[in-house]
């Protein structure tokens, strides 16, 4: 199976949400790099994250389980900001941070493989891009 057809098995959040105030602002790059997608190339990458459109998703590369949703509102210079992240709230699922702050570094430490890409060729050894056709 190739990776574009991996993207439309991956579904969006199910179960309850847990909604978290992040305010977490994205260079126009850093969307254009998201709307390409970071998609795991083996065992040791945990993470699938995907820019569809206005909305985030973050999924445990293992299960499929998308544990992170957000909507990211546009600016006009191409920019934008993802106000709330929900976070999957499902026990049997996900073990969220004991707060949410310590759940906000888990989203940003996720996100920070985009940064890395720019600058940091190396830093994605174990990611591929994909991109939808």
């Amino acid at each position: 199976m190739d990776d574009a057809s991996r993207w439309s098995q991956l579904k969006p959040m199910e179960g309850p949400r847990w909604p978290i105030r992040c305010g977490h602002a994205f260079t126009a790059d850093d969307l254009a790099r998201l709307r390409e997608g970071l998609w795991p190339r083996d065992m040791d990458d945990r993470w699938a994250v995907w820019l569809d459109g206005e909305t985030l998703r973050c999924w445990r590369s293992w299960t499929g389980t998308c544990i992170c949703e957000s909507q990211v509102t546009l600016a006009e210079d191409g920019t934008g900001v993802a106000v709330v992240v929900d976070v999957l709230d499902d026990g049997d699922t996900y073990r969220r941070a004991a707060t949410d702050e310590g759940e906000l570094e888990r989203f940003e430490g996720v996100l920070s493989q985009v940064r890395r890409r720019e600058n940091d060729g190396d830093a994605l050894a174990g990611v591929s891009i994909v991109q939808e056709a």
